[in-house]
């Protein structure tokens, strides 16, 4: 990659007058196209259903809010066409008429729905007096719900497995509704890594041989995040605006089951190019809920893997980038275990905006969330070539600024063979034919230092 920063040591931090500390993102109007804010995430991450469970690489919800408050009404169609787990949607069910979301993840479509669901409260906690009055309680078998799994008790400890075996069985034995269902099996899905045996800090699923984890008791930390996640709905429940609708869309990113020139606004986080395997992230959810979401098999999973924008293993292969952006993507600058990924990702965002341009109306904007990916061969200006790949279908950068990522929920290995996330860009982008005067201007690629703490030892 031509444009790929020469420097590959740690960096230099950035210079105080780059940086503009906020505690909240201003107004469009006040922000200037280029402009590195620090935001702090003193504020409150999680409120409202965002923490029910786990997601790697999951935006903070004050940027949707933000972009809603600047280019919605009441009235307003909402699209997020990688949805991930709902944050999109979740604001959204705030302020404006209708929300929709896609994503290929059967998992993350689970979790959303568990977000933005409305419930009776009454019977959800009657539900859950039901399952913990059996509290300690354990059922025998070592096997996993999804076939072709090998040593199950590799993962989890003989004790917590079984007690999980107890809970599932529970929830699955209920007669209930649908989303009362997902809600509960949402929940045990988000207690799974932390009473397993796996590692809690890597986005990888694997049991550390050096460092000894001592996995809490599977019940008690049900016990917990039930708890924490009834307060989350009645958050959501108090603060829903009641003719707002938020619905999970069958299609992807590339097809979406949409009107021409219906949208309002689109606002996402793409996959991270190379950066995230999001489906190996969930692998211990999977092996329990796989086959509840038609993941039967360890092979259904692993080529399902392969479908996503950005898999690191495409199941289609390109040898040459989008024309769009052959002069500032060079395939024999990139190493070979990322090549193939990395100008796969760039196809499949071309291919989507396409789409998106296709459903959203004449002047309406698409807001992007994007990180630059920094490797051993250097960084990678993700944000430009996105920008040249969107302008191609009307879509034109109206402005652009960063924001640090103070707080990594990712930590990645230390020599350069993942992505690390530097800062978010976040891209406003405006459907229209004209030019907005932004186009053939790279924006910057700022010196970040990493600290210790922020990369796996």
């Amino acid at each position: 990659m031509s444009n790929l920063a020469e420097n590959t040591e740690i960096v230099a931090e950035l210079e105080k007058d780059q940086l503009s500390n906020v505690d909240t993102f201003p107004d469009f109007d006040s922000i200037n196209h280029g402009d590195l804010l620090g935001l702090s995430l003193s504020t409150n991450t999680t409120p409202l259903t965002h923490g029910m469970h786990r997601f790697a690489a999951k935006y903070i919800p004050q940027v949707p809010r933000w972009a809603i408050s600047q280019f919605c009404d009441e009235h307003s169609v909402v699209v997020d066409p990688f949805m991930g787990s709902g944050t999109t949607l979740v604001e959204s069910l705030q302020s404006v008429k209708s929300a929709y979301g896609l994503d290929i993840d059967p998992l993350a479509k689970l979790i959303t729905k568990a977000k933005i669901n409305p419930y009776n409260i009454d019977n959800i906690q009657s539900l859950t007096k039901k399952i913990l009055k059996h509290k300690g309680k354990r059922s025998e078998g070592d096997e996993l719900p999804m076939s072709g799994v090998k040593n199950p008790l590799h993962w989890f400890s003989k004790e917590n497995k079984e007690k999980l075996n107890f809970i599932f069985e529970k929830i699955n034995s209920f007669q209930t509704s649908q989303s009362e269902k997902e809600f509960f099996l949402c929940v045990f899905s988000s207690v799974l890594r932390w009473v397993s045996n796996a590692d809690d800090q890597s986005q990888k699923t694997y049991v550390s041989g050096t460092l000894k984890k001592s996995p809490p008791d599977a019940w008690e930390v049900f016990e917990r995040f039930v708890g924490r996640s009834i307060q989350g709905i009645k958050e959501l429940d108090s603060t829903r605006n009641q003719v707002s609708q938020a619905r999970i869309l069958d299609g992807d990113a590339l097809s979406m089951p949409l009107s021409n020139n219906s949208v309002d606004l689109i606002v996402t986080s793409p996959p991270y190019v190379d950066s995230v395997d999001y489906m190996y992230n969930f692998m211990l959810e999977y092996f329990w809920l796989g086959p509840s979401l038609g993941v039967e098999s360890r092979s259904k999973f692993n080529e399902m893997r392969r479908q996503s924008v950005g898999s690191k293993n495409p199941s289609i292969k390109n040898e040459m980038p989008p024309a769009a952006i052959s002069k500032m993507v060079c395939p024999s600058e990139i190493p070979n275990y990322r090549k193939s990924a990395v100008i796969g990702y760039f196809h499949g965002m071309e291919e989507h905006f396409k789409e998106a341009s296709r459903v959203l109306k004449p002047n309406a904007r698409y807001v992007l969330v994007v990180g630059n990916s920094q490797s051993a061969n250097g960084i990678m200006p993700v944000h430009d070539c996105l920008t040249k790949l969107a302008a191609q279908y009307d879509l034109k950068l109206e402005k652009a600024f960063a924001y640090r990522i103070r707080r990594h929920y990712m930590k990645f290995p230390r020599k350069g063979r993942g992505g690390i996330i530097l800062m978010d860009w976040i891209i406003v982008l405006k459907k229209t034919k004209k030019s907005l005067g932004h186009e053939s201007q790279p924006l910057p690629i700022p010196n970040i230092k990493i600290g210790a703490h922020e990369v796996a030892h």
